[in-house]
């Protein structure tokens, strides 16, 4: 996840974000968006789908292959998985289920999961969801290798008998996770630092206060709503006639393999931060239309409490799975994601007038290399379709 460093780089580029007022997108959008879509793939990714969209209206371009070294080709329809753009909608259900009285924005760490409080780290009994979600919580990050293999040593030298289930693996997760010590110059509940993580602990909070599964609520408070169509892809699965991850630098591309059993069965407890969401640009786009139509003051199925907190936040500020940016004297909202060789990048026009969206197949191995692409992608767009 480079969230950070990929912002600093999209307003380092001055990046347009999300033009076009209502009705549909501008004749041009189209050639546009597909001129683009060749750029960057002639810029090195190996794959694809690039989308701007109006609350009523959308416009999409592929290109490039499913896998390099094939001709297989990136086809409408095709599934990509987004990495962390699933934080929004993670704090998205939260917010359906605050709304529902089942959970508060308040509700702590200590409160929703008794069982875990003694061990936890004191520091951590008080921090909340809405905390948590917005990256305040002070856990470990778990975005970078150094943290999965530590918890993987524990794996290998504990004592305690291993749970089998993905519910007792989050347990087990839960109570190792909260016992750690917060990393350095953390202090939980004050300062930003981002963690995968932490949404693991929040959609656990979830799960504790109404007795269902992250997947299950996602799916029948969320995805039923909102009519999403969004499934979970295990970091041990074989990838077959459909768009295979790659990692690598430019011109050296590849193809990922699927993660060790191992290593894979314990990825699942991270679902509610990204790891393995995956979707289509059409369903994401329907996603992405109700945030539009939300901002426009239209009724959605979005909880009110989760779009005032969007509302809310000023440039700079980080909440519920969404930056706030000023770029080009425009406000607007953006994420990013990044996951076993897949990319996301997604900017929304915090008036609701336009959004657009990349997804890639292509990872960056080091540097920022495949967001500069998927940025300059968007800016031309962008800039060939300015608001009205």
């Amino acid at each position: 996840m480079l969230l950070l460093r990929t912002l600093a780089f999209a307003t380092a580029l001055a990046l347009t974000a999300c033009g076009g007022g209502g009705g549909s997108p501008s004749s041009n959008a189209a050639p546009q968006l597909q001129k683009s879509a060749d750029t960057a793939i002639t810029s090195g990714l190996a794959g694809i789908a690039l989308e701007h969209l109006t609350a009523d209206d959308s416009t999409q371009a592929l290109a490039g292959l499913r896998q390099v070294g094939t001709t297989a080709r990136i086809q409408a329809g095709d599934a990509f998985m987004i990495g962390s753009t699933t934080k929004a909608m993670t704090s998205a259900l939260a917010g359906r289920l605050v709304e529902q009285g089942r959970i508060t924005w308040t509700t702590t760490l200590a409160e929703a999961l008794p069982e875990l409080a003694a061990g936890m780290q004191p520091a951590y009994r008080g921090i909340t969801l809405e905390q948590l979600l917005n990256h305040r919580g002070g856990l470990l990050a778990f975005k970078s290798s150094d943290d999965v293999e530590r918890f993987m040593a524990y794996l290998q030298t504990t004592q305690e008998t291993l749970p089998t289930t993905l519910a007792g693996r989050k347990r087990f997760f839960a109570a190792w996770l909260l016992a750690q010590n917060p990393p350095a110059n953390v202090t939980p509940g004050q300062t930003f630092f981002y963690s995968n993580a932490g949404y693991a602990m929040a959609a656990l909070m979830l799960e504790t206060r109404t007795g269902r599964s992250f997947t299950d609520l996602f799916e029948q408070e969320l995805a039923h709503p909102l009519g999403l169509a969004v499934t979970w892809t295990p970091a041990s699965q074989v990838f077959t006639s459909r768009p295979v991850g790659h990692e690598g630098a430019k011109g050296r591309l590849t193809p990922l393999t699927p993660e060790d059993a191992e290593v894979a069965a314990w990825v699942d407890v991270l679902l509610p931060s990204g790891e393995g969401t995956t979707t289509t640009p059409d369903s994401y786009a329907t996603w992405v239309r109700w945030h539009l139509r939300a901002l426009r003051g239209e009724s959605t199925p979005l909880a009110p409490g989760y779009l005032q907190r969007l509302k809310a936040l000023k440039a700079g500020d980080y909440a519920l799975g969404w930056i706030a940016t000023d770029i080009d004297g425009r406000a607007v909202f953006a994420h990013d994601g990044e996951y076993r060789g897949f990319c996301s990048l997604l900017v929304v026009d915090a008036q609701g007038r336009s959004a657009s969206f990349a997804f890639t197949n292509t990872e960056p191995d080091d540097g920022l290399w495949v967001f500069s692409v998927l940025n300059q992608a968007l800016l031309d767009v962008e800039r060939a379709l300015p608001p009205r």
